[in-house]
């Protein structure tokens, strides 16, 4: 994606864990550190984010987040306020959230800005005026510079390929014609295949697949009653058809994770919460390869605890998250502080022996 699309700073206050954030991002971000951390509040604040754009924030607030109070980081008689401050290339982003005295939260600023070449604001829009319930930046339809930032957060879900149970959403029906755009969960995966059949990159993600699971031939599209299609795949040498309920755990999640970031047409923003749970280490390695490949034309930010998916990146894509003083702390790594462990260690080895932070005090 063009360099305009990207997420190049972010500022948070009052988020859960995050007490106060002011963190630049690159094209691939490698979120590491301990259990309790504060990896996944961050990445859940992009859920927060959009289900903000899709003027569902006082639901989700209410139905996911427990409330304003649970939200705010030690709740409202410890942070008054919610400040978000995102910053793209030239376009830019600014909120603050107050909670209310039902327990959910109301804007009191919404701006949509744009920066020129020399770094400087240019255009502030203001989208709300305070007291509005929900965001209003789908409703100010003249200005491209909030368009755009409505396009982006639009697309910015968290994926979650971690249920693999029987009654896993993967595994059931879906309709064929929910098939635009690869599902948080992988519900539609099934149907998506089907709308990407024909592509050179289908071909590549079963060619992948193939290189973690040798058995596997390829994918059978069969569309049931009601227009309705599930996960049906041909073993090798074997004329026999089986579901996803054949596949292991590893296996289904690996067949996931290949479909987001080898489709054809990636979203802007690709946020995944430990990717690597249930990866043989020879998958890891593959993952790690897509998502840097990935990385060039769309933007990833992923947590993980696997010291081997660690080692599969450079320095410059880490980020550190410690807890300190009850407060989850962010930052990225200088080369100062790294290069002499470089010469005998990876990444994920410098991490596992505690040399650089990220892991529990």
């Amino acid at each position: 994606m063009s360099t305009t699309g990207r997420l190049q700073h972010i500022k948070l206050n009052g988020f859960k864990s995050i007490k106060t954030m002011d963190l630049p991002l690159s094209p691939l971000n490698i979120l590491i550190g301990s259990n309790g951390a504060g990896k996944s509040n961050f990445i859940n604040f992009f859920k927060f984010m959009n289900k903000l754009v899709d003027k569902e924030l006082q639901l989700y607030v209410r139905s996911q987040l427990n409330g304003a109070d649970r939200t705010l980081y030690f709740g409202r008689k410890t942070t008054e306020k919610l400040e978000i401050d995102l910053r793209f290339n030239f376009n830019g982003y600014q909120a603050t959230l107050i909670p209310t005295t039902n327990d959910t939260f109301v804007f009191e600023t919404e701006n949509a800005l744009f920066y020129d070449n020399n770094n400087r604001q240019n255009e502030n829009h203001a989208l709300s005026f305070g007291g509005e319930l929900e965001s209003s930046i789908r409703e100010f339809s003249c200005s491209t510079i909030t368009e755009w930032i409505r396009l982006y957060l639009t697309d910015a879900k968290p994926y979650h390929f971690h249920d693999t149970s029987d009654t896993a959403k993967v595994k059931t029906s879906y309709s064929i014609h929910a098939n635009n755009r690869l599902m948080a969960q992988g519900e539609n995966l099934a149907a998506f295949l089907y709308n990407i059949r024909e592509t050179t990159a289908y071909k590549k993600i079963v060619r992948t697949i193939q290189r973690v699971a040798p058995f596997f031939h390829d994918f059978i599209f069969e569309i049931e009653a009601n227009e309705m299609i599930r996960l049906r795949w041909k073993h090798k040498g074997s004329d026999d058809y089986f579901d996803a309920t054949m596949l292991s755990d590893g296996t289904l999640r690996f067949i996931c994770l290949t479909t987001l970031l080898l489709q054809p047409n990636l979203p802007t923003i690709i946020l995944l919460d430990e990717p690597e749970l249930g990866l043989h280490p020879f998958a890891m390695q593959l993952l790690a390869a897509m998502m840097r490949s990935a990385s060039e034309k769309t933007q990833i930010i992923a947590s993980t605890q696997s010291v081997t998916l660690a080692n599969q990146f450079s320095w410059e894509d880490i980020i550190v998250v410690d807890q300190i003083d009850n407060a989850s702390l962010f930052r990225r790594l200088k080369e100062a502080e790294i290069t002499a462990w470089l010469e005998e260690y990876k990444i994920g080895d410098i991490w596992e022996i505690n040399a650089m932070g990220g892991t529990p005090e």
